[in-house]
């Protein structure tokens, strides 16, 4: 692995970490003010944000990254 993609892929990784936890934070607070949903619904839907933000950022990112350092 050369060192431009491990430095790719570590940027990448650290992105998506900040994107998931900004999700979750952003759909805690919102379902928290709203004040109808239990701990429970909240705790599911930071659960769906990070499966979201995991699942489609970073096969996007895992695409985009494959191609960029691709052997041919």
């Amino acid at each position: 692995m050369t060192i431009f993609k491990l430095i790719a892929t570590s940027v990448s990784v650290v992105t998506l970490m900040s994107i998931t936890y900004y999700a979750q934070k952003t759909v805690n607070e919102q379902l928290a003010l709203e004040g109808k949903y239990s701990d429970t619904e909240i705790q599911a839907a930071r659960l769906g944000a990070t499966l979201a933000c995991t699942t489609l950022l970073g096969g996007a990112i895992e695409r985009l990254l494959n191609g960029l350092f691709s052997d041919h």
